[in-house]
């Protein structure tokens, strides 16, 4: 059992680092005087904890060097209960914090009107001015009521629990030189963004967004928008479930964007269009991470059937007679490529060789990929992998490659293992060209080799 007199201050004064993760036995007493020694923490992580309104309020009046906290999952923590965070009810001043990331997921929501969750939400993200990322189911909604500065909302609410009203909280969080009635511009960096929520007015209040996740619905028009990001570098774009969404619908938007994206995550795509990903990925050529989740082209009547792709022999079109494998495509910073095939029905051919093409053409201009994730790809890989080492220098850093599900032979396997690379690991489950004698042989060739490989097969 852990108590108060088992902190020593010599100890803990200059501790800058401290997770105590699902740390609930120890009382918020204790913590209040765990954190009252600690002035100089940079990180707190108390989720999980019992962490409450006095244990925020001490952090916010001793801890004016913290840069991120998380209270998640606290339930003691509610959402109001943030506010105590920010302002000291017993000095009736805010509190001067650095805080950059607040991490406040799964809190208890008291019974209230949204209005009131949105104006607590508003009243933070006006007193942390430094914010750059925070986690709250009414964040966006807070940012539309500080865009319009509609401060009334909520001014009772806040003024009956004993704190400031929203425009108080405004005028301490405004930038020097900025007017009470000048647009208040905040400085985070991070969002999520939901279907339904209006990028104009994101765009506008947030300016230094670098890293967003879009949720979208069944409309594109808001997209432009993000064009007004100039320092957007990590992008997430996700589909549900119910959506056909085709991934040629993104081709636009990233023409624009693809430059300046450092990581492109396309989740539940529809590959309706044979060039589709390869004109994306060609759009991108400074990402250091790509991962995307494709689902199969609907097979129709006017669409020829698949062949099975064991070699392009006998189509009458050979790999290297497409343009698009001749590209050269240069991705100098690509560390991690990720592709995963959502469905399992054979692909057009036209769709086999442009899938082909663009990871023959990505593959050989990633000098620096070090992770490669190819899950259940429709079309035999060894003419890629071939194609891709027939000079020195490609995949040369690889280190993890994962080709579950996938089509590959035990000769490309071979030739993988032959290759001059860092392979550690290499994830051959489900490949059904793979069988045990040739798993068997894999290990016994990396033990001879002597280096430590490790295989997983099934």
């Amino acid at each position: 059992m852990i108590s108060s007199t088992s902190w020593g201050h010599s100890m803990t004064l200059g501790l800058t680092a401290l997770n105590l993760h699902a740390c609930s036995r120890i009382q918020s007493s204790v913590l209040v005087d765990l954190v009252e020694c600690l002035p100089r923490l940079r990180k707190l992580t108390l989720s999980s904890t019992q962490c409450d309104s006095q244990v925020l309020s001490a952090i916010g009046s001793s801890c004016r060097e913290l840069r991120e906290l998380d209270v998640s999952r606290c339930k003691k923590v509610t959402s109001s209960g943030l506010l105590h965070l920010v302002y000291d009810q017993t000095r009736a001043a805010f509190n001067s914090l650095q805080l950059r990331n607040l991490l406040a997921e799964g809190l208890e929501l008291p019974p209230g009107t949204d209005t009131q969750h949105v104006a607590v939400m508003a009243f933070l993200l006006l007193a942390l001015p430094r914010l750059e990322h925070v986690t709250h189911p009414f964040l966006v909604e807070a940012l539309t009521l500080i865009h319009g500065r509609l401060f009334g909302k909520g001014h009772r609410f806040l003024e009956g629990r004993g704190f400031p009203s929203l425009e108080e909280a405004a005028g301490f969080g405004l930038a020097p030189g900025v007017g009470a009635s000048q647009t208040q511009v905040l400085r985070l960096r991070r969002l999520d963004i939901v279907p339904g929520q209006d990028l104009s007015i994101l765009t506008s209040i947030c300016r230094e967004v670098a890293e967003v996740t879009v949720s979208l619905d069944h409309e594109l028009r808001d997209m432009g928008h993000l064009h007004s990001w100039s320092q957007l570098t990590h992008l997430t774009v996700e589909c549900s479930e119910s959506l056909t969404r085709s991934l040629s619908d993104l081709v636009p938007v990233l023409c624009c964007l693809g430059p300046h994206l450092q990581l492109l995550s396309l989740q539940n795509f529809h590959l309706h269009q044979e060039t589709s990903l390869s004109h994306i990925l060609r759009s991108c050529p400074n990402l250091r991470v790509f991962q995307s989740q494709l689902h199969l082209p609907p097979q129709n009547s006017n669409s020829p059937a698949a062949a099975e792709d064991s070699d392009d022999e006998g189509d009458g079109q050979q790999p290297d007679a497409n343009p698009l494998f001749r590209a050269h495509w240069r991705f100098p910073q690509l560390k991690d490529f990720s592709l995963r095939v959502l469905d399992s029905s054979p692909l057009p051919r036209s769709f086999q060789l442009s899938f082909r093409a663009a990871l023959t053409s990505a593959l050989r201009g990633s000098p620096q990929l070090s992770k490669l994730s190819l899950v259940n790809i429709p079309v035999c890989l060894d003419k890629v992998f071939q194609n891709v080492l027939e000079q020195p220098g490609p995949l040369a850093q690889l280190s993890e490659l994962c080709l579950a599900h996938s089509r590959v032979s035990s000769a490309a396997v071979h030739l993988l293992m032959a290759a001059d690379n860092q392979l550690v690991s290499l994830d051959l489950r489900h490949c059904r060209d793979v069988h045990r004698r040739h798993y068997d042989q894999f290990v016994e060739d990396a033990k001879r080799s002597k280096f430590d490989l490790e295989i997983s097969w099934e």
